[in-house]
């Protein structure tokens, strides 16, 4: 294990796999994490063995593990379903990259028929996820789909379905591993509540960040107005959604900020007031992050690896941009010199 970084296979450490020469694991929120472990290529006997090897063949399944103190920590856990090869006569000089995703592949394979009725959103998710061994972390959401009214309808694969109603309740949808192999599907707002995770470090002593892009922009929506008819009742369903219901990463939020109205219509096909907010509500979430923060740290700097669906504390970036962070994505690069971690960072609020 040169790299300082476990291999398991089917479950269990392989030594013999943990002589990766790198390993990149990219996360993104709400997405699909990808890996890809690449191994030295040797001729033995005039063949090239490690690319028949049934550890790395199709729907074997992967985990990289990551020491930290005395616990390791799985950043990736998911079948393999690609090779790219790097021939050179000789052997000299070849590779073999063994790509993966993590284990939501498997829940995007077949398309599906199916009515869901009398059920919430989440309650639809928590029967899928369960079909698939996954432990659930669930968040209740309101709207409701009602065999008297109409039925919550799937006409695609699991995951396609899960993810558009993680989107339409503004939510997000992943899959996440610890080191016994345990799957935890969550379906949730973004997590914003808490305490930070990790301490992103510039321009002070013991920096651990020594770059960092800071990126905002203001035109967007903060406030949603919407009407529907009830097709039971005749009556209008009316929704209106002032202010983003997420806790604001900041003194000030958007709306706080630009002092002006910046309003969209939100017209859905529903018939049930929980519904409609929840989607209102959904919509403000996803365009809540007027602030993006591009930067890269390491593993020696940080202590820990700093994961996606993570709140983190950028320190150094002056009064408006330091403070919490929500990490929307990071690309691990793993190699012999050093694990170094590329971050995106996002915000819906700074301070004044």
């Amino acid at each position: 294990m040169g790299l300082g970084v476990a291999i398991a296979v089917n479950g269990a450490v392989d030594a013999e796999l943990g002589g990766a020469t790198s390993i990149e694991v990219s996360e993104r929120m709400g997405e699909t994490t990808t890996y890809t472990i690449r191994y030295d290529v040797d001729i033995s006997e005039g063949d090239l063995p490690l690319l028949t090897d049934s550890r790395l063949d199709v729907n074997s399944e992967l985990a990289v593990l990551v020491p930290v103190g005395d616990e390791m920590v799985c950043l990736a856990k998911g079948p393999v379903h690609a090779h790219q090869i790097h021939l050179e006569h000789g052997g000299a000089g070849s590779w073999l990259d063994v790509k993966g995703s993590d284990s939501t592949v498997v829940m995007d394979r077949e398309s599906k028929s199916a009515v869901w009725a009398d059920v919430a959103d989440s309650d639809a998710v928590t029967s899928i996820v369960g079909g698939y061994g996954y432990t659930p972390d669930i968040q209740r959401t309101a709207a409701g789909h009602h065999e008297t009214k109409h039925t919550l309808v799937q006409r695609d694969s699991d995951l396609r379905f899960v993810r558009r109603l993680a989107r339409r309740n503004g939510s997000l949808f992943w899959v996440t591993s610890d080191a016994t192999m345990v799957e935890t599907a969550h379906f949730s707002r973004p997590p914003l509540d808490g305490s930070a995770e990790a301490e992103l470090v510039i321009n002070l002593d013991s920096p651990n960040v020594l770059t960092a892009d800071i990126n905002w922009e203001s035109e967007r929506p903060t406030s949603i107005e919407g009407i529907q008819l009830d097709l039971n009742t005749k009556q209008n369903i009316d929704m209106a959604v002032g202010r983003t219901p997420q806790r604001i990463l900041g003194s000030q939020g958007l709306e706080d900020i630009t002092g002006d109205t910046r309003s969209v219509a939100l017209s859905a096909p529903v018939d049930d007031a929980g519904d409609l907010v929840s989607r209102g509500e959904g919509a403000l979430i996803e365009s809540d992050w007027f602030i993006r923060v591009t930067c890269e740290t390491n593993l020696a700097g940080v202590g820990r690896p700093v994961r996606a669906h993570t709140v983190v504390e950028l320190k150094g970036a002056g009064s408006r941009h330091s403070g919490k962070y929500f990490v929307a994505g990071v690309k691990h690069t793993i190699d012999a010199v050093d694990h170094r971690m590329s971050l995106e960072l996002v915000r819906n609020g700074w301070n004044g």
